[in-house]
């Protein structure tokens, strides 16, 4: 007989698109399968921007019940989404108000006062987190001073991951990875920041019970078990936060059978072996290890696990943030505007009629002669990319601000935009590499991101480090993953030997020629 086969579902929210995803879990190796995509968005409704959390709710219902019919029974689901944002729950259990996105505007006129109470250095000191207007220490104390109501009509807050496992199981939790981007926990800790509560005014009582990621809350509820004819699904907290659940699927170590060489004028792919599934490494090295890593999407989270928090002068200067792994671990990261540039500027050029694909993005960029050619540096976290708008005209206003040459074509801009965070995140590489005295070997990229192969290879490029690309389903398979040992199938160790059993990444090769990474930019 053989051995059982456990299906679960990994609910997967980014900031521009969601996917409920099927887990299967058989023989030692995991697979996801997705089941059901759907776009996600701000909605702007008087000046602000917010999360349509009722359609969310209603598209990951769709994708439970084509799961269940297709693919039950189900074992369980979690959801992973992006860090900061929030709702909150009334006395009777219902949201308050649609939650606010985090690229809502509405801290301009209040973080200085928070920063006046408590500042960013003490911020750093007191919770490991980089202070930033889109945290959500920042947007709880803007929502209490815009509406001092909440104080008596709020009494619970819960994350978005938390919210969702709540619309699903009826019971609130705050899990610890998610929680860990906040602004509002000891560092390294699922203790809340008394000291930040208290100097801000924010009410402690409304953080529900704090858990760990890997903790079975409940059942799907008995009336959407009957809607979705789904059965008793266990809900878990998994690690709800996506990065979180993205560096859970990391297979540090593991030995690649598919390189890219990047010798002078070849980028011809090719194979070290014939095998289909990739060979299961002899050691898989610890997060310990002098591996970084970039979790590549609509953000570039670029960093490395560390035993604890680094709260560092040196770390907080650098801009560096501390979060929660799951297992115990931190992850010491920095957060760069990501791809958000190209797809702002891809859904300028829709709008524009022009539209282009993903494919036909990545054409035009590895056809460009960049050595024809002086390509513009952008520093992707300037304020002037934060907000939706007419990234083309944004990128050119830079351009003419920075004494560079404004991009002329479309795949320049392409160009642009990918040469420009190959160079961010080996800066950041830089600066990890002197806040912990050792030298990164390599670093592994994972996301829908790394589907860019010229991002892959810039990216090798410009660190001068070996890029072990995959898994691109990255968070769908970390959440999947976490699951897993929550339901008692594999150890918690075992997860990354599961991921180097069942995906094969491929390797990027630095250019044997490379441009220094502070070079054609003065953003640095």
């Amino acid at each position: 007989m053989g051995q059982e086969i456990i299906k679960l579902l990994a609910i997967d929210l980014g900031a521009s698109s969601g996917r409920v995803m099927l887990g299967t879990y058989a023989e030692g190796k995991v697979a996801v399968e997705e089941i059901h995509r759907f776009t996600n968005g701000p909605v702007e409704t008087g000046g602000h921007l917010y999360w349509d959390v009722q359609k969310l709710f209603h598209e990951m219902k769709q994708g439970i019940l084509a799961a269940a019919g297709k693919h039950g029974p189900l074992q369980s689901l979690s959801v992973d989404t992006w860090g900061v944002d929030y709702g909150f729950l009334d006395e009777q259990g219902e949201l308050l108000g649609p939650p606010h996105h985090y690229r809502d505007q509405r801290m301009e006129g209040i973080a200085a006062a928070l920063e006046a109470a408590l500042s960013p250095e003490e911020q750093f000191k007191l919770t490991g987190n980089q202070s930033s207007p889109i945290n959500t220490v920042y947007q709880w104390y803007t929502d209490l001073q815009a509406n001092p109501q909440l104080q008596r009509d709020a009494k619970q807050l819960l994350m978005m991951p938390d919210l969702f496992h709540y619309m699903f199981s009826g019971v609130a939790v705050a899990e610890q990875t998610i929680w860990s981007t906040s602004g509002l926990l000891n560092p390294g800790s699922s203790a809340p920041a008394d000291e930040v509560l208290h100097r801000l005014g924010l009410p402690v009582d409304l953080i529900p019970r704090l858990v760990p990621a890997g903790t079975v809350i409940g059942s799907l509820r008995p009336e959407l078990q009957e809607e979705l004819g789904s059965g008793p699904i266990k809900i878990i907290a998994g690690a709800s936060h996506d990065t979180a659940s993205a560096v859970a699927s990391i297979p540090y170590g593991l030995d690649s059978s598919i390189i890219l060489s990047s010798t002078p004028g070849s980028s011809i792919m090719h194979s070290t072996s014939n095998q289909s599934t990739p060979p299961t490494p002899s050691v898989l090295h610890g997060p310990m290890a002098s591996a970084a890593f970039i979790s590549c999407g609509t953000w570039s989270l670029v960093g490395l696990e560390t035993a604890e928090p680094v709260l560092s002068d040196e770390a907080c200067a650098f801009g560096f943030t501390n979060e929660s792994c799951f297992g115990g671990t931190n992850r010491l990261l920095k957060n760069i505007t990501g791809l958000w540039l190209l797809q702002e500027t891809m859904r300028s050029w829709a709008e524009a009629g022009e539209p282009l694909s993903h494919q036909e993005a990545a054409e035009l960029a590895a056809g460009l002669d960049r050595t024809q050619v002086r390509i513009a540096i952008l520093d992707p976290n300037d304020p002037l990319f934060n907000t939706p708008g007419d990234m083309p005209l944004r990128i050119e206003s830079y351009c003419i601000r920075t004494g560079q040459p404004v991009p002329q074509t479309r795949a320049e801009f392409i160009c642009t935009i990918l040469e420009s965070l190959a160079r961010s995140y080996a800066r950041t590489i830089r600066e990890l590499e002197a806040l912990t005295g050792s030298p990164v070997s390599c670093i592994h990229m994972v996301g829908g991101g790394i589907q860019n192969k010229l991002l892959c290879q810039l990216t090798a490029d410009a660190t001068g480090k070996e890029i072990i690309a995959g898994p691109v389903e990255a968070s769908a398979i970390g959440n999947a993953l976490v699951q897993l040992t929550a339901l008692g199938v594999i150890g918690a160790g075992e997860a990354r030997a599961v991921v180097a059993r069942s995906f094969a990444p491929v390797r990027y090769q630095p250019a044997l020629t490379t441009i220094p990474s502070d070079q054609g930019g003065n953003y640095e």
